[in-house]
């Protein structure tokens, strides 16, 4: 394991550790996730992932303080409008919640109701409320073979992924369905990831999907066919997106054309 991944772990584990001591008490008593129908029917989606919402949509029927929430990630806010309007014993409740080390992990919104705005904090909230997750898988190269551990599932995937910024984790959550996030970027093909969790609703089926594509034997693997002059190099900006980024979702698209 590099030494940036090795450092992105020890502050992933610093963060869950902050969740558990300093006086913090258990959210709530344990329940089963909700069932993906209702998970669906009540997500506030990526406008450009086939939702209706964009982030500044979003904060606005929300009606949280914008100046508390990250800039670049609304992934637990719009899991947290989820349950809330799925309400009753997933609701978040009123009562402000504190899960790390930024003190407050979440904001009023115009309900009442509070709403998680760090996805580094859904990990030990849902593990607390839900029970822990069904997969916890470390990822090296290759997304395929992280999706093989809940392809064919449905439920609320959260993944944890490594930066160039002082080595910090980052988290995204959102809702997996079956072979694909719901309304949300793959973040699973755009990134270095350090883990990956799942929690599998009980209503999951996914009945008459096609099986997961497999690589042909001969097949170069990821790690083999990447530059390795540009492995070290400084990352080039393509719009949104570093080249390693458009790499592997373009090696993804040509794999998925490949076994069709």
């Amino acid at each position: 394991m590099s030494g940036a991944r090795m450092s992105a772990m020890r502050h992933l584990f610093l963060a869950i550790m902050l969740a558990f001591i300093g006086g913090h008490a258990s959210l709530s008593q344990q329940v089963a996730i909700p069932a993906f129908s209702k998970l669906k029917a009540n997500y506030m989606g990526y406008a450009h992932h086939g939702g209706d919402y964009h982030h500044y949509q979003l904060i606005k029927a929300v009606g949280v303080d914008s100046n508390l929430l990250l800039q670049d990630d609304t992934s637990a806010l719009r899991l947290s409008a989820t349950l809330n309007k799925i309400g009753g014993a997933h609701s978040l409740g009123k009562e402000p919640i504190r899960l790390s080390k930024f003190g407050h992990d979440s904001v009023p919104g115009n309900n009442g109701l509070q709403y998680i705005y760090h996805p580094i904090a859904y990990g030990p909230y849902l593990a607390d409320k839900y029970g822990y997750p069904t997969v916890t898988k470390l990822h090296e190269m290759d997304p395929l073979d992280t999706k093989k551990n809940f392809w064919g599932k449905q439920g609320i995937l959260r993944v944890i992924t490594y930066t160039d910024n002082q080595n910090l984790p980052k988290g995204h959550v959102a809702l997996w369905d079956c072979n694909h996030f719901h309304q949300a970027p793959d973040w699973i093909a755009k990134h270095n990831l350090v883990t990956v969790e799942f929690w599998e609703s009980p209503d999951s089926f996914c009945n008459n999907m096609p099986p997961m594509p497999q690589l042909p034997a001969d097949y170069p693997k990821l790690e083999d066919i990447l530059p390795p002059n540009r492995r070290a190099g400084k990352r080039r900006h393509h719009r949104h997106m570093h080249w390693e980024e458009i790499f592997v979702e373009n090696f993804i698209k040509k794999l998925m054309t490949k076994s069709s």
